[in-house]
């Protein structure tokens, strides 16, 4: 399984802006740019108690072992996790940033249900196995989900997207199956794909930068952000914008979508810019990005003394 990362999404996004600031602007710009962009995230994007990629669960459909992208443990009773906890405190379980729980649950489908099989360690030593986490609904050494409702996500396949953040990734083949107290209603299934018709990030950047230069005449600050939520198709062109704002330090935060600056930075985008582009669940995903903008289609180039 390859590790393909998308290089527009936010936490690239975020980098890439901080990079533009690094290697072409002076120092006062970087510290400004970074003032600008903190702000702009605490204003624009939720917050993630998650900032890691964690490792999935393991799901046993017929002959096949897939990743689960859910953890249906978490909703167990408190007196079955405390269990569960001091097991692990026990043992010395160990953890790292990718599995901050600490365990991997070992699941199975079948005969309509959800069942766990065991509890492991992540080097695959065992805690407990379902039976004796749940020894009062014990079916041999599993037991039934039966504390369970919700979707889960599982999947096999190469990995087509990836975003470092829980469980945000996709495969190539992917099921969500919606489950009521252990048993499971219905189940969709997914083809992912990735369509690699894209340039870089500071490309991009640049290609937007000089479009949106030809387009609009009027005054502008010397540092304008644009900040785009869009999705890319097969060919790499912009399909869907679903938010565009221009950022500009401590004055404004430009929205309108009738304002000239961001209707000429939008229509900039959408004809200058090539992104790979994720066919996920049945849609095309919806990305993030950062472009700073400049005269003469620069990218944050520092003025001459």
């Amino acid at each position: 399984m390859s590790c393909c990362e998308d290089d527009v999404v936010f936490a690239t996004g975020f980098a890439g802006f901080l990079v533009f600031t690094y290697l072409y602007g002076n120092p006062l710009y970087m510290i400004r740019a970074f003032v600008l962009l903190f702000a702009a995230v605490s204003v624009l994007l939720p917050f993630r108690a998650s900032a890691t990629g964690q490792s999935a669960e393991m799901l046993i459909v017929g002959h096949d072992t897939m990743c689960l992208f859910a953890l249906p443990l978490e909703t167990a009773d408190s007196t079955v996790l405390a269990r569960l906890g001091a097991r692990l405190k026990e043992i010395d379980a160990p953890w790292s940033t990718a599995c901050w729980r600490a365990y991997i649950g070992v699941w199975r489908l079948d005969r309509g249900m959800l069942w766990l099989e065991r509890v492991e360690t992540t080097e695959g030593d065992p805690v407990f196995t379902g039976a004796e986490l749940f020894p009062k609904s014990a079916e041999g050494t599993r037991v039934r989900a039966d504390w369970f409702s919700g979707e889960i996500r599982y999947g096999k396949g190469d990995l087509v997207y990836y975003q470092h953040d829980g469980f945000m990734r996709n495969l190539e083949q992917e099921w969500v199956a919606t489950v009521s107290k252990g048993h499971v209603r219905g189940t969709k299934a997914y083809r992912n794909h990735l369509y690699k018709k894209g340039v870089g990030l500071e490309h991009n950047a640049g290609c937007v930068a000089a479009a949106f230069d030809s387009l609009y005449v009027g005054e502008l600050p010397d540092m304008l952000t644009l900040y785009m939520v869009f999705a890319a198709d097969s060919t790499g062109r912009v399909v869907r914008i679903d938010r565009a704002q221009l950022l500009i330090p401590v004055k404004e935060k430009i929205a309108d979508a009738a304002d000239p600056r961001l209707r000429a930075a939008i229509q900039a985008f959408r004809s200058a810019t090539r992104w790979d582009a994720y066919w996920i669940k049945g849609a095309w995903k919806e990305r993030q990005c950062f472009i700073p903008l400049r005269r003469g289609g620069e990218v944050w180039k520092p003025r001459k003394k």
